[in-house]
Parts: structure tokens; C-alpha cells; sequence
């Protein structure tokens, strides 16, 4: 009777943990005040400058196509990948490296960290450190926790392996099944301004192959028209005033 106390608990947990961990998601996109040299929401709120960053991947066709757009616009983005898509993609990641982006860790799996014990925490990072270091020649030091979500542990346990969480100020919404390209754009247009840092998916989680053809519609529309808004695209490091470093 304990033992099916016990999973029945656990399941309760689980299923309360999935609707926080989508209400907390949505709670991020309201500018939460960055606390220096440990998590950041955004950068400098007087300065007309933005940053685009992806998550989950590599995941193709459409991280390549991703980066292709990118390429054409001359824009720098930042990559937060999934340790165990790079293990099938290695070739994109080396990519990402080559053409100047900025690699951040964004776990092994892509599990929730919030049921984890630090150890386990620890080791989701370390193992997609150590594959993104191997396949890119870059060791990251921007951390995101999937669904944006961490406990005092993710914090203890990025800390002391040197990384910076950054979360985001403006989401395009498309993190599970991908939503409509004008969905995508309008979620992005309506929210962003200065120092902002931007949330999309090029994956979803470990699915190969998830359909992300709406957001690479959206993307030339989004980099054209906040172009013309006048704002500037960089990566995380140079939006929050860090020395970047692509040894990739």
C-alpha cells in the first residue's frame, strides 16, 4: 500500500509539474529584473540592440535552413543545444561554430530539472558540455534550463561549473507543436524592445525531424521588419556586454 502511495504521489507531482512548468513558461514573458553574474532576462533596456536565440537543437532539415537565413542577413544568433541532438547532428554543430554563432548547453535530454537531485543536474550538463567541447571546440558558459524552469540546485550546480543562466524576455510561442508563421511573428513583433532577449525553437526536445517550417517562414519577417524598427541583432555575450569567444 505505501509503494502505491508513493507512485501515485510521484504522479501527482509529475502532472503538477507539467502545468507549472507551462504557466511558468508563459510567466517568463514579463521582464523579470536579471540578477548580475547568475540569470538574465534581458540586456540593456536603453540600447536598441536584441538577441535571437534557438532551442533544441541541432534538428534538421530546418536548423540548416535556420542558419542559411541567418547567413543571408549577416546576423549572429545564439544556439542553446540539446547535447544528444548534437550527437546526431554533429555536422550542423560544427557549423553553428564555423559561421561565428554562439553554443549554449541546454542539457543532455532535455529533461525537467526541477525532479532532479543535483547530481543528476550536474550531470546533464557536463555530458552536453562535454559533447558540444568535442564536436565544436567550444565549451559553453550560457546555460538555459529546459522549459526555463530551475530550482535552488539548477543555480547551485550551474554556479559552480561557471555558467550563466539566461532565460528570455519575448517568446515566439513555438516550443511544443510549431503554431502558424503569423502567430510566430506577431507573439515576437508585439513584445519586443530594447534588450531583448528572443525565444525560439529550431527542435522540439528529441524529435527528429519536428516541423519548425513556420518559424523558418517567420524568421526573414521578423529580422526584416525589427531591422526596420531600427534594432540590432547580436548574440546573448554581446547583448549582456561579455567577451565572446568562437573558437569553432
Amino acid at each position: 500500500m505505501l509503494k502505491n502511495l508513493i507512485k501515485g504521489s510521484f504522479v501527482i507531482l509529475c502532472i503538477f509539474s507539467a502545468v507549472f512548468s507551462f504557466n511558468q513558461a508563459e510567466a517568463n514573458l514579463g521582464r523579470k529584473q536579471n540578477k548580475v553574474g547568475v540569470v538574465y532576462w534581458h540586456g540593456d533596456l536603453n540600447q536598441k540592440k536584441i538577441a535571437l536565440t534557438f532551442d533544441d537543437g541541432p534538428n534538421e532539415p530546418y536548423t540548416s535552413q535556420i542558419l542559411d537565413i541567418l547567413k543571408t542577413y549577416n546576423i549572429k544568433a545564439t544556439f542553446f543545444l540539446i547535447g544528444k541532438n548534437v550527437e546526431t547532428y554533429p555536422e550542423v554543430a560544427k557549423r553553428m561554430a564555423k559561421e561565428g554563432h554562439c553554443i549554449g548547453n541546454h542539457t543532455y535530454n532535455h529533461p525537467e530539472l526541477m525532479l532532479k537531485l543535483r547530481i543528476q543536474i550536474e550531470r546533464q550538463i557536463k555530458k552536453a558540455e562535454e559533447i558540444i567541447f568535442k564536436v565544436t571546440g567550444i565549451r559553453p558558459y550560457l546555460f538555459r534550463p529546459p522549459y526555463g524552469l530551475d530550482n535552488p540546485w539548477v543555480f547551485v550546480e550551474a554556479e559552480k561549473m561557471g555558467y550563466l543562466i539566461i532565460k528570455w524576455s519575448v517568446s515566439g510561442g513555438n516550443g511544443g507543436k510549431e503554431i502558424s508563421y503569423d502567430k510566430i511573428l506577431n507573439k515576437v513583433l508585439n513584445k519586443v524592445e530594447n534588450g531583448s532577449i528572443i525565444l525560439l525553437h529550431d527542435g522540439n526536445r528529441l524529435i527528429k525531424g519536428a516541423d519548425r517550417s513556420q518559424l523558418v517562414r517567420a524568421l526573414p519577417l521578423i529580422i526584416e521588419m525589427l531591422e526596420n524598427k531600427g534594432y540590432q541583432f547580436v548574440t546573448i555575450p554581446e547583448l549582456l556586454g561579455f567577451e565572446f569567444e568562437n573558437n569553432g
